[in-house]
């Protein structure tokens, strides 16, 4: 035991460091440094209120520099890609300065998140919190959003609450949490289709559910077609900026950003993230239809959308590490109560080698390439010789380390990617040992390492599995 807190001692020493490291070096703010995505947005909502066309270039270039004037600019990062109905959103803050605009979102979406990862943590018995989600807002994943203004954190809000309301039996308020889906569809699409079957086993329940997010999603994205002038420009645009991607902005967060570089990346990321849907879309059937995955006690189903959000997540062609802050409550999960399924040896070796494989990646990311593959390659042929409780802490440990190697631009992808894989990886090996688990018949009074009991659970006498 104490061996595991010296290093995770020394995992929170290496986040509050680079977090601190980070912030002295967002101020003063500087062109497309803090507030970046967030100019964007302003400038859209403005244009919106103006009658404009948010996804005109120049029109929306023009707005940014009303709202936030820059000496010099990045004319192919002046991009609005949201959904009509997230600029209409959006105008609620639009008419508020600039920089009070931003701090007034940052506040919210900080207390946001912080509000949800506590009640999450709660939920799954947590007693001393504290730490875990202080590591978490000073996370680079958390904090490259909060940097650049984006929807992340009320994203992260919104799948929280609809967890915990589905838990609780609440359908209805799950499925308007939906909305959040509306902020970035592209990265949580996976999210009602997968609560949905998650809940499948109580037919009343999933109707309800479904009728409400089908109806909060419908109806959001019909009143931004129908408020939003010049709204179907929305599909273009974003067809042309999906071709200039790796251009503009490499540093993704899915796998097939990896692949980017290579020749026939662009077909082999789209193999993977086609491969990632159909994963995402198995997962579906098989919790509708596998018995051990139907037969889940309400305080275990979460497993099944945040594995299959992690998968996406690992596969999605576009997403950024501020995307993974959608990863933090099934990391939260597999961990285990206050990190007691975490193996300290594999932490350590977790952390070794991710620090190992962004030093190949700075010297010669060819190199950095194939150890990669390697790695992957052993893991797989070797998988039975690696234990359960391995997975987790190769997760945290990248999860913690190598999305901040690409700040400094030192490697020409970003190692996201090898994070939310693991995750995923863990995520989904988690939800196998909690359907293959027995079932306890019995009350349980206590908690094994590894175990968290909900509040649910300790009044209902049935254990919450967090697998390792």
């Amino acid at each position: 035991m104490p061996r595991r807190r010296l290093v995770l001692g020394g995992i929170f020493a290496f986040v509050a460091a680079y977090a601190v490291f980070a912030l002295a070096h967002m101020f003063p703010p500087a062109p497309y440094g803090i507030a970046d995505d967030w100019r964007v947005f302003m400038g859209a909502a403005a244009v919106i209120g103006r009658g404009g066309n948010p996804y005109a270039r120049m029109t929306l270039h023009v707005a940014e520099q009303l709202v936030d004037h820059y000496p010099h600019t990045q004319p192919a990062l002046d991009n609005f890609t949201d959904l009509p109905v997230v600029g209409l959103l959006l105008r609620a803050f639009a008419w508020m300065p600039f920089w009070w605009s931003y701090a007034v979102f940052t506040a919210i979406g900080l207390a946001v998140s912080g509000v949800a990862l506590r009640a999450w943590l709660s939920e799954l018995g947590w007693v001393r919190r504290g730490a875990w989600i202080l590591a978490a807002l000073l996370s680079w994943p958390l904090l490259v959003g909060v940097f650049s203004g984006q929807l992340d954190l009320l994203m992260l809000g919104g799948t929280v609450a609809a967890l915990l309301l589905m838990r609780r039996g609440s359908p209805w308020l799950a499925g308007l949490c939906m909305v959040a889906v509306l902020l970035k569809p592209h990265i949580l699409w996976p999210l009602p289709l997968l609560l949905w079957a998650a809940w499948a086993s109580e037919p009343a329940l999933a109707r309800r559910f479904a009728a409400a997010a089908v109806t909060t999603l419908a109806g959001g994205a019909l009143l931004g077609f129908l408020l939003v002038p010049h709204a179907f420009a929305f599909f273009p645009h974003v067809l042309r900026f999906a071709g200039q991607v790796d251009q503009v902005q490499p540093d993704l967060a899915g796998m097939p950003g990896l692949l980017l570089p290579l020749p026939g990346g662009h077909l082999a990321g789209d193999l993977l993230a086609a491969l990632g849907a159909a994963g995402v879309i198995g997962l579906t059937v098989a919790a509708i239809r596998y018995p051990r995955l139907r037969a889940l006690p309400a305080e275990h189903r979460s497993l099944i959308p945040l594995a299959g959000l992690a998968l996406w997540l690992a596969l999605v062609p576009y997403a950024h590490p501020n995307d993974d802050v959608l990863l933090f409550p099934l990391v939260a999960v597999v961990i285990g109560r206050e990190g007691g399924a975490l193996d300290a040896r594999w932490l350590l070796r977790g952390a070794v080698a991710s620090v190992v494989l962004a030093g190949v990646f700075v010297v010669q990311p060819v190199a950095g390439a194939l150890l990669l593959v390697a790695a992957m390659a052993g893991g797989t042929v070797w998988r039975d010789r690696v234990p359960a409780r391995a997975a987790p802490a190769l997760a945290l440990a990248a999860l913690t380390l190598l999305p901040a190697v690409w700040p400094f631009h030192l490697v020409p992808v970003s190692l996201t990617p090898v994070a939310a894989a693991l995750v995923a990886v863990a995520g989904l090996l988690g939800l196998r040992a909690t359907a293959l688990a027995p079932q306890p018949k019995e009350t349980a009074t206590t908690a094994e390492p590894g175990l968290g009991t909900t509040p649910g659970a300790r009044r209902h006498g049935s254990v919450t599995a967090v697998s390792g």
